[in-house]
């Protein structure tokens, strides 16, 4: 068996090197941390640890190269933690740092509660007409972000190291793209919606005299051009690179949190220039809002409550949060497990916070939620009524045969629809009634 020793690109066969002949490999492979070289069977294959945040880089891993010519499933990096635990379980997590674990569930549970509530916003904000403003179409604008973001974050989890174990490096590098294209957006519509507060509250322009297309150009248009242009570097650059790159390199993607490459910065420099313009909105508009709290006489208390309600309710919407734990404050292994796992919950529940504050708590939507509540019950309770006065129609019917009455069953003796123990007519009874129901319809 003459096995494959690269990771990636080109395969290159072993026969060209001095393994000794009929003897059973292990073909070259990697998982999302290292690259594992071809190894005889029954024998471990001992590599240094990856260069990534938590990880001992002067340690080995190991990983179990059965007789047979394959891999055991799971490679051993426990040697490798510096810190943290090794979780071991049957889901695939054996040497992964607790923290990272911990991690991976926290966005897990964060995009899947803040999709599923954002899809309810969207729903709220399309489907009631009073609710179509301007205001709210760039909140909509926003959720689709957020949406299309979390989408695409699924599918690259649980699609892109079966398409890199493959090799079809073309299918990550379109998942990356698109994922970063999606990011960016998410971005740019949180500079529309400063942007649109800025004008709305600092600048007191009116708002019927805002062009939608240019919030639609900034938002869609500008990050599609920029990661164009990051993508066709991105495919020059690898045509004329001549020094061999790892797998997940190939797929656009870093190989590890400390190594950065130079073209990524085309789309983290307009981002970061992004999230800076918003901290200056922010700023603006807190300044006005206290600035007319003083001017209205109120006690200081409430005017400092509502001064920080107003700065909460504005930094998921115009990512604040991304500024205010970019870099953990110090090197602290408490203190860095500690930032991550804050930063990490804010980025899953951003979407979240933005359909509660703006669509579940926003004043005009619970008053349109309960007028709609309201017309459903009242429509109920009329419906139900109707039945029950159709069915009394149906047992008061009044059969004439020899001035003879049937009614619910007893024998009446009446004539011309006139009830002698009650002294009117029937036909007058239900005249009234269906009066009244229409003056409730009405």
């Amino acid at each position: 068996m003459i096995p494959v020793i690269s990771c990636g690109g080109t395969p290159v066969n072993l026969s060209d090197f001095p393994w000794e002949d009929g003897k059973v490999y292990c073909n070259a492979t990697f998982d999302p941390f290292s690259c594992w070289p071809a190894t005889p069977g029954g024998q471990f294959a001992v590599i240094s640890c990856p260069e990534v945040p938590g990880v001992d880089a002067t340690k080995n891993a190991t990983k179990f190269c059965f007789p047979n010519g394959t891999w055991m499933e799971k490679a051993n990096y426990n040697a490798c933690l510096s810190h943290g635990i090794p979780v071991e379980n049957n889901n695939g997590f054996q040497g992964e740092l607790a923290t990272d674990y911990v991690s991976r569930i926290i966005y897990n549970l964060g995009f899947s509660i803040s999709t599923v509530a954002l899809a309810i916003a969207l729903f709220i904000f399309t489907y009631f007409r009073s609710l179509r403003c301007l205001r709210n179409a760039i909140h909509c604008h926003l959720i689709v972000t957020f949406i299309l973001r979390n989408i695409v974050w699924f599918i690259m989890q649980h699609t892109l190291v079966p398409i890199v174990a493959s090799q079809e490096t073309w299918g990550c590098k379109l998942q990356v793209a698109i994922f970063n294209y999606a990011q960016m957006t998410n971005f740019f519509w949180m500079l529309v919606e400063g942007l649109y507060l800025h004008v709305i509250i600092v600048w007191t322009y009116s708002a019927d005299k805002i062009r939608r297309w240019f919030f639609v150009v900034l938002g869609w248009g500008i990050p599609l051009i920029i990661i164009a242009v990051w993508v066709a570097l991105r495919i020059y650059s690898t045509s004329v690179q001549q020094t061999k790159s790892s797998v997940l390199q190939d797929c656009w993607l870093p190989y590890n949190s400390s190594q950065s490459d130079t073209l990524d910065y085309i789309y983290i420099g307009p981002t970061l220039l992004v999230l800076a313009i918003n901290m200056l909105f922010l700023a603006t508009i807190i300044w006005v809002l206290v600035t007319k709290l003083r001017a209205s006489n109120s006690l200081e208390t409430k005017q400092l409550r509502k001064a920080v309600k107003a700065t909460l309710l504005l930094l998921p919407l115009l990512g604040i949060t991304y500024l205010l734990f970019i870099w953990p404050p110090t090197d602290h292994q408490a203190v860095v497990e500690a930032h991550k796992f804050i930063n990490t919950f804010l980025q899953s529940f951003q979407g979240f916070f933005v359909a509660l504050f703006y669509c579940f708590l926003n004043g005009e939507v619970k008053s349109v939620l309960k007028k709609k509540f309201n017309t459903l019950r009242e429509n109920r309770t009329l419906a139900t009524r109707c039945t029950k006065t159709s069915i009394g129609w149906a047992n008061d019917i009044t059969i004439h045969k020899d001035h003879v009455a049937l009614t619910n069953g007893n024998r009446n003796d009446t004539a011309n629809g006139f009830d002698e123990r009650q002294g009117i007519r029937i036909s007058d009874h239900y005249s009234r009634e269906d009066g009244l129901e229409s003056e409730k319809m009405l």
